[in-house]
């Protein structure tokens, strides 16, 4: 099981159907990763530790992102939110905090980001979503698994140091249609390509 502060990753057996199965590993607690020869997609999802410290369990998983996209291309790897930052990270970028702003080539990618390394095209202005020259490692600064409403009583159970001002600014902003749907299909049908 997963604590608090870690994530998990998940991985999917090199097939893609509706009966897909997913394996999740937490590289915290259980300190084990996946044989990434026997998976066609390694997800990093979010979490709540910072990826910029080089905490033991964060540089392993940086090592072993680095060594999935060199050692094996044909197992693709996503990164949302913590794992944006993270692949950003391992792969020569740096992580920063910026709105997001599609270039071309991310309005092709998505239709309707961390700093990234030197091999990955920017999807969106101010480094907020990337993709490897090979398209096999998409990452995005975003949450597409989560509901306005799961986001708003993630807010209201945050820092008491947010003022009620920025609480409502928060929710105005949530109280707007997103794309994560749009998001997670385009990224089922990047996983055929």
């Amino acid at each position: 099981m997963a604590s608090n502060n870690s994530l998990p990753i998940a991985v999917f057996p090199r097939k893609i159907s509706t009966s897909a199965a997913v394996d999740l590993y937490d590289p915290l607690v259980e300190r084990k990763f996946p044989d990434a020869s026997k998976y066609n997609l390694v997800v990093l999802s979010g979490g709540m530790a910072d990826v910029s410290y080089s905490l033991p369990w964060v540089l392993d998983v940086l090592e072993y992102v680095r060594m999935v996209a060199r050692d094996f291309p044909a197992t693709k790897i996503l990164g949302i939110c913590w794992g944006h930052n993270a692949v950003s990270r391992a792969l020569g970028g740096q992580a920063t905090i910026e709105d997001i702003h599609l270039t071309e080539a991310g309005k092709q990618f998505f239709p309707f980001a961390a700093t990234s390394g030197s091999t990955f095209i920017l999807l969106a202005e101010n480094h907020e979503c990337f993709v490897n020259e090979t398209n096999n490692v998409p990452t995005f600064q975003a949450h597409p698994k989560l509901s306005n409403d799961m986001a708003k009583k993630m807010l209201l159970g945050g820092t008491t140091e947010t003022s009620t001002e920025q609480l409502e600014k928060e929710f105005e902003k949530l109280d707007k249609p997103t794309d994560g749907v749009k998001l997670l299909e385009r990224i089922i049908q990047w996983l055929k390509e």
